[in-house]
């Protein structure tokens, strides 16, 4: 009777284990289709310094929404002053900044009228040192370039969401002129749209 009462309690917590599920970032069964897939595209402006000099950036990207969750997708960013980094001897120029790649995305509670978005960014940048005419012909330096950042979004509309935070700007192994990536690295404040159908 004992050993019958033991098995009977052993077979039902085996059961119960393997009734239980999992939690996922795609919780309750719903499958993945055209009704949960959005796209969106997000024009920002940026202001960060580089070698000491203030840099306006503007950043353009798009992309694809699962379940208004996670997103992916490519991004392109320039500046869009004349950065004058202070190491720079040369009279009458200056630095042109510019980076594209890829990024993915995490929001949370979107739903909410103020939410938070993290989007990490994976690109190729390059520095150039420019004059009014054109290039300046001091040659230019490329490098790989990693940025997290944090931006609390605001609903406007069910299609338009406004953005405002930080980011780090993390660019590996370069050097170019005087300075190197340790003069370029740092961070960014945002501030942008995003619009697109949101599902």
């Amino acid at each position: 009777m004992l050993c019958f009462f033991s098995i009977s309690i052993c077979t039902t917590e085996v059961y119960a284990q393997s009734n239980s599920t999992s939690r996922t970032l795609f919780e309750n069964g719903t499958p993945l289709n055209t009704d949960n897939i959005g796209f969106f595209v997000a024009p920002s402006i940026g202001f960060t310094q580089m070698d000491g000099s203030n840099a306006a950036l503007f950043n353009l990207r798009a992309g694809v929404s699962l379940k208004d969750r996670i997103s992916f997708g490519a991004y392109f960013n320039t500046s869009i002053n004349q950065i004058n980094p202070q190491s720079e001897t040369t009279p009458n120029v200056y630095m042109d900044y510019w980076s594209v790649g890829g990024f993915t995305e995490y929001i949370w509670n979107a739903s909410k009228l103020i939410h938070m978005s993290f989007p990490l960014y994976l690109g190729y940048g390059e520095v150039q040192m420019d004059n009014e005419v054109g290039s300046a012909e001091l040659g230019e330096a490329n490098f790989f370039q990693v940025e997290p950042a944090a931006l609390l979004e605001l609903n406007l509309h069910r299609n338009i969401r406004f953005n405002a935070g930080i980011g780090y700007r993390l660019v590996g192994q370069m050097e170019y002129r005087n300075f190197n990536q340790s003069d370029i690295s740092g961070l960014t404040g945002y501030a942008g749209l995003k619009i697109g159908i949101f599902r």
